[in-house]
């Protein structure tokens, strides 16, 4: 049988109702896998409590800390796959900068519920024992780090979530982003302790500087514009953010439209001229992942320019 290493960073599958609604991570990853005798069925398991947080509490140092342990696992052969338990809300975000920075062509699923796990209607058992199986299957080798909800299973660079309650809640955006995580690929994090600071703006009509001229204020190393449409912005903000990018800023256009994505080609903005970033197939929060892990590499606008162009191609 596979070895499979599941790692419990909380999430509602880890969740108790509670007042009405519920409290995530508040069961350990034991309980969880304990509660579950099927799982043993399909790979020798063992696990760990990484952390025991609501997804929305998510942040770069956790992201820092659970590539290296992965690495760390993955580097030893004792194990064939990985599976983490997640909360929905940041899972992509977490799937997608795993995807980046892991190296070994060895699966990882990440697995989360949108019911919490006391509840009548729970849908983290049967989520978790597809993920599981997912992980021990020689189809999941060499791909992209991958996700698991609603029993289906999607893959890092496309997955996104478009629904707040339902159990199917998240969708695929056109691949763009197709990039197994392995050996030969991604960014060397075991020597970073921290990453360049880079926010995300959303676009509105009549959108206010104030946001980015706090960014500025701050010395945020790079920002992602959310824009309207095919990452248009109001054209005060787009003055200023011209004015950052000459102060050294790095700025990325993607959109909050969730289809389509943002190209130099083709749009109102010119790239070129302005000294922005065209986003391509990712949406803003992977977009600001990517500038994030470049910025560790780089401050070269044209080879940052490279990183989001190799990976859609």
């Amino acid at each position: 049988m596979k070895k499979i290493h599941i790692i419990g960073t909380g999430g509602t599958i880890a969740g108790k109702m509670s007042h009405g609604g519920y409290d995530a991570g508040q069961v350990s990853i034991k309980s969880l896998v304990e509660s579950l005798p099927e799982l043993k069925t399909y790979a020798d398991l063992d696990y760990e409590q990484f952390c025991n947080i609501g997804s929305q509490d998510m942040n770069e140092t956790i992201w820092l800390n659970l590539a290296k342990r992965i690495n760390i696992l993955f580097a030893d052969d004792r194990y064939d796959a990985i599976v983490i338990t997640h909360g929905t809300d940041t899972m992509e975000e977490t799937a997608f900068f795993l995807n980046l920075t892991t190296h070994s062509p060895k699966p990882i699923v990440l697995v989360g519920s949108m019911r919490p796990s006391d509840a009548p209607d729970a849908d983290g058992p049967a989520n978790l024992i597809m993920a599981v199986k997912t992980a021990a299957s020689d189809e999941a080798m060499n791909r992209e780090v991958l996700c698991c909800l609603g029993q289906k299973i999607f893959e890092a660079g496309s997955v996104f979530k478009f629904d707040t309650h339902a159990i199917d809640a998240y969708a695929s955006v056109e691949p763009g982003y197709g990039l197994p995580h392995n050996v030969d690929t991604g960014f060397n994090i075991e020597s970073i302790e921290s990453l360049p600071k880079v926010g995300i703006i959303y676009g509105y009509g009549g959108c206010s500087t104030l946001p980015l001229q706090a960014f500025i204020d701050a010395n945020y190393d790079g920002v992602v514009l959310a824009g309207v449409g095919g990452s248009n912005f109001y054209y005060d903000v787009m003055m200023l953010a011209e004015e950052a990018v000459k102060r050294g800023m790095k700025i990325v256009r993607s959109s909050r439209v969730p289809f389509g994505g943002v190209y130099t080609e083709g749009g109102e903005v010119d790239d070129n001229k302005f000294g922005f970033i065209a986003a391509q197939s990712l949406n803003p929060q992977k977009a600001r992942i990517l500038l994030m892990l470049a910025l560790t590499q780089t401050t070269d606008t044209e080879k940052i320019r490279g990183y989001f162009n190799i990976h859609n191609t």
